[in-house]
């Protein structure tokens, strides 16, 4: 039996480009026991090295590249895909970015989804977008999540939320966690990025999507708080995905009102290379988000050895356990005494440190694969 994974679309936001890239670069070194047809738009097969594509049982189909806008990519799921596949003769898909078609069951299709944010449900008023758009997505999401046999969540926080919130059989959802990326693992490290943008004083840094629920603003709030109290120089680096214009708007102006110029500094576009040598030289790791079903940047960080200090909120405390140091993310008072613990205290830093080395291995794109693979070929019947 053949297997279809649709991967159009795949270039709409950062977290599930990694998570697809790394998904399609382990598969091509996995031993498959039934041929693969994986659906892509052309574009992205070119900027994107999807392994070396010499798996005899993965065949890609291309789609053309504007496919990849959210209105053509939601025409082709609902109401094309599942056309290709009946020609194909495929009856079991997988989708990997939260939707599926929801007719599926009327072409006698299976489908197991992965469903990667809860977010339309816990936080809905602080998703970027307007609200109308943001309601037909959490409608979608719901009718696809109730139309596939079974679902992939990241971790058991997010299979228990959303369980309780849509009323599943947790029989139906597998708990899978994401794997840490090989490249924080085999790139070399290198201070000439740093030394060219004048980072080699000592930085804090923050990997994060500009958008409410990932609340930045706190973040700078405790930071203001703590260079006056510290007397030492330390900047804070931003790296960022900007989803939300207005709200990075707001953060520029906190940002010109209360600090002299390159004390904080943005980053965008930021390729591996060049974030691996942020994390590896940075005196911390900031992740400040309300609602993460995983939360990888964290581990990223761990791989370069340095310190991580997260939000004690939604999935971040099960992915990371005693490998990271937690904060209230709406007491800045907190925030800015825990900043200052980490940066000062050097054995409290050494253990997180230590731990982490160890801790982040447990999280491998081999292990993701496997278990992915087995979900997609239990109850593989015609």
């Amino acid at each position: 039996m053949t297997i279809a994974i649709d991967f159009v679309g795949v270039n709409i936001g950062s977290g599930t480009k990694t998570y697809n890239v790394n998904f399609c670069n382990e598969l091509e070194t996995t031993n498959l026991k039934e041929d693969i047809i994986i659906f892509v738009c052309k574009n992205y097969i070119n900027q994107i090295s999807f392994g070396e594509k010499k798996n005899s049982k993965i065949k890609y189909v291309l789609k053309p590249n504007f496919f990849s806008n959210i209105l053509v990519r939601l025409i082709w799921m609902q109401f094309i895909l599942p056309f290709e596949l009946k020609l194909r003769k495929v009856k079991k898909l997988y989708s990997p970015m939260n939707f599926c078609p929801v007719f599926a069951k009327f072409f006698k299709i299976k489908v197991v989804l992965a469903l990667h944010s809860n977010l339309p449900w816990v936080y809905f008023n602080l998703m970027p977008g307007n609200s109308f758009r943001n309601l037909i997505t959490k409608k979608l999401m719901e009718m696809s999540i109730f139309t596939c046999e079974t679902l992939i969540v990241d971790s058991y926080f997010a299979r228990d939320q959303i369980a309780n919130i849509l009323k599943l059989h947790k029989d139906k959802i597998q708990v899978i966690y994401l794997g840490i990326d090989k490249k924080y693992l085999s790139l070399e490290n290198s201070k000439n990025f740093l030394s060219t943008l004048d980072y080699n004083k000592k930085y804090m840094i923050s990997v994060l999507s500009c958008v409410k629920y990932h609340n930045i603003l706190n973040l700078l709030k405790a930071y203001k708080i703590l260079i006056k109290e510290i007397d030492f120089e330390i900047k804070f680096v931003l790296v960022l995905q900007i989803l939300d214009k207005k709200y990075f708007n707001i953060l520029n102006e906190f940002i010109n009102k209360n600090f002299e110029k390159n004390k904080i500094i943005i980053m965008t576009n930021i390729d591996s290379k060049n974030l691996v040598n942020l994390y590896k030289y940075s005196q911390l790791y900031i992740f400040s988000s309300y609602c993460e079903v995983f939360g990888l940047t964290s581990l990223e960080a761990m791989s370069q050895g340095c310190p991580v200090l997260i939000s004690n909120t939604s999935a971040l405390p099960e992915i990371n356990g005693k490998a990271a140091d937690y904060f209230n993310p709406d007491d800045i008072l907190e925030i800015k005494n825990k900043m200052k613990k980490n940066l000062t205290d050097i054995n409290f830093r050494s253990n997180l440190i230590k731990i982490g080395n160890f801790h982040f291995k447990k999280f491998n794109w081999k292990n993701n694969i496997s278990k992915t693979l087995s979900a997609i070929y239990c109850n593989n019947t015609n």
